[in-house]
């Protein structure tokens, strides 16, 4: 490879330039990360033996090989061997994506490149063969370049279990159906973006089976449209403007008489193949039942209340009721202050209400008796009677005893009422709940 020159006066460059080191930054620069996808094809798959390098001796003392046809590969190849020589013109990116297609590359480097040899006498051949080589098709004479209907045909010829697209599908019908077409338009793009739209196919009784364009109609009455949408598309009387979306291509279709489209009178009994139909012999298909769509479940929306709507809590009492309601509607991340406090009397009002249900504590008592010991109170009472499980009286009495990492805390309920430095946090007011709930449940039950 240090025997091949990078030519200075590469048509690709916009000025010619003076050294090999300014050659290589400024085609590398002009390729960019074209230039590490032709590396990583190099590493990957090697350098395709059909396509050889053509080279030309240099005059000097001890010759070297000016590349003519094979610029891109030798640039590649040579910054596979070193990469920093190209770091300059690629982004970071790109550069780490090199070096490390250059570490599998030094495992198995190639050693010999092929070469088409010219001497300096011989340039304005090869100079020619060049030109025709990335002329264009030049009448033919060039390389005439595949189209998007060329490479799909290949593909689906070479390609192993390919499947020609629904361009390729279309365009063979109605060549089988027509004849070859004498135009030359190239509507293989056009047609496969209306062919690929579900809403065209219902409209012209089209399906897909296994990849395969499969028609509810006969020969002669699907030939009917398709033929009149590649016969537009070749005169060019719609392009994509007029196919952009679906409702621009059911415009389009709109635009059909009765006669350009399939008569629904002749709807064959079993769909068919479409590139089966000219054979006269075609093999219904059976379309697959449609996949029953998961009914999508929607996420629970995130709780913005104290109170869990879903709580089996329905106090008896009206006012402590309208206040639960209050909890259960109230947005505690637009209004922490008024949730907490309400929080704080929703409790204190179920368990004074419980006491004196169950006759547990006189009114002087209950007045004189802080709302941490009323709470373990009746958390006893609860436990007691076997209304409530032990886990639950436990974490209940962690919470009247203030020493515990809960959320839920008398001392923080009441820091909410009667401490103006203690703001309310939504989330520790919802969690606090959810740790007291069970128990609150209990004592309305």
């Amino acid at each position: 490879m240090s025997e091949l020159l990078l030519d200075r006066q590469n048509a690709r460059l916009g000025d010619e330039v003076e050294t090999q080191q300014a050659t290589i930054h400024a085609l590398a620069t002009h390729q960019g990360r074209r230039l590490v996808k032709l590396a990583e094809s190099i590493v990957s798959k090697g350098l395709d033996p059909a396509q050889l390098f053509s080279v030309m001796r240099t005059t000097d003392k001890k010759p070297r090989y000016v590349v003519l046809e094979g610029n891109r590969r030798t640039l590649a190849l040579k910054a596979l061997e070193t990469p920093t020589i190209v770091q300059a013109a690629l982004t970071p990116t790109d550069f780490k994506k090199l070096s490390s297609l250059s570490d599998k590359y030094q495992k198995n480097p190639i050693e010999v490149v092929h070469c088409v040899l010219y001497e300096p006498a011989e340039a304005p051949k090869a100079n020619e063969f060049v030109m025709s080589r990335h002329g264009g098709a030049q009448d033919g004479v060039g390389l005439v370049e595949w189209g998007a209907e060329e490479k799909d045909r290949y593909r689906a010829r070479h390609g192993g279990n390919a499947v020609r697209a629904y361009s390729g599908q279309v365009i063979d019908f109605l060549a089988e159906v027509d004849g070859p077409s004498e135009s030359t338009a190239k509507i293989a793009t056009n047609v496969q973006r209306l062919m690929g739209s579900t809403a065209v196919r219902e409209l012209l009784g089209l399906t897909v089976v296994n990849k395969q364009l499969v028609s509810s109609y006969p020969k002669d009455e699907i030939a009917k449209a398709l033929r009149k949408i590649a016969g537009d598309l070749r005169s060019k009387t719609i392009t994509v403007p007029n196919i952009y979306d679906d409702e621009l291509r059911k415009d389009y279709l709109a635009t059909f008489t009765k006669d350009e489209m399939p008569d629904p009178g002749t709807k064959l009994l079993a769909p068919v193949n479409l590139i089966d139909l000219p054979k006269g012999d075609a093999v219904p298909v059976s379309t697959p039942a449609p996949t029953p769509k998961k009914p999508k479940i929607k996420p629970k929306p995130q709780r913005v209340t104290v109170a869990a709507s879903d709580a089996k809590i329905n106090p008896s009492a009206p006012r402590t009721n309208d206040v639960y309601q209050e909890l259960v509607t109230l947005n505690a991340d637009k209004h922490p202050n008024a949730s907490s406090v309400l929080f704080r009397v929703f409790v204190e009002l179920s368990i004074d209400d419980y006491l004196a249900r169950h006759n547990l504590m006189s009114e002087e008592t209950k007045s004189n008796t802080p709302l941490a010991k009323r709470l373990k109170d009746v958390n006893d009472h609860l436990y007691q009677a076997k209304v409530i499980p032990k886990g639950l009286h436990s974490v209940v009495q962690l919470i009247g005893n203030n020493k515990h990492g809960l959320a839920a805390s008398m001392v923080t309920f009441n820091q909410y009422v009667h401490n103006s430095y203690a703001f309310p946090k939504p989330s520790e007011l919802r969690t606090s709940w959810d740790e007291l709930q069970p128990f609150l449940e209990a004592v309305w039950k």
